[in-house]
């Protein structure tokens, strides 16, 4: 009878059951860890690009480009320091406001520079052009298809005064 035993098949009606394979559930459960772990190390990226694509898609609030670019990458009279007063500008007691208009790369720098509002001392004038296109830095302006594209600004009024 033991024999006839071993041969028979398990009744799926059965209230006693073969023992399952945990395996599956091994399976599974390293398969929702992987997920996890893509999750936590890609969600910042994914979220982040898809917040460039509705910036670079033009949802800035209705500015033009040159008005969303300055309001986008702040001051820039913040780049100027007192160290930067052209030395012969200072013994000539020279002194005024100077505004210029910058090309900007599709890399963010600033690729050429024109003055649009002249302080009347060309050192001065040279000076504002020479430190905005070596120091000054900008988010490249984006086309409807998120590519970085050459752009123009025209600076706020850049102030040389002598303390003193």
């Amino acid at each position: 009878m033991s024999g006839n035993w071993e041969k028979r098949q398990f009744d799926p009606r059965s209230p006693v059951q073969q023992p399952r394979s945990s395996l599956r559930y091994f399976i599974a459960g390293g398969a929702v860890a992987i997920l996890l772990w893509f999750a936590q190390q890609y969600w910042p990226q994914i979220a982040n690009s898809e917040a460039n694509l509705q910036e670079a898609r033009g949802h800035s609030g209705g500015l033009s480009p040159q008005e969303d670019a300055q309001r986008r990458t702040g001051d820039v009279r913040t780049v100027f320091s007192a160290d930067d007063y052209p030395v012969s500008a200072a013994q000539n007691g020279e002194e005024g406001t100077v505004q210029a208009k910058l090309t900007i790369d599709d890399e963010g720098r600033v690729s050429g520079c024109s003055i649009v509002r002249s302080s009347g001392h060309r050192s001065l004038d040279d000076a504002t052009c020479s430190i905005l296109s070596r120091r000054a830095r900008f988010r490249p302006t984006r086309d409807s298809y998120g590519r970085a594209i050459p752009s123009t600004m025209t600076t706020p009024p850049v102030v040389w005064r002598l303390e003193g």
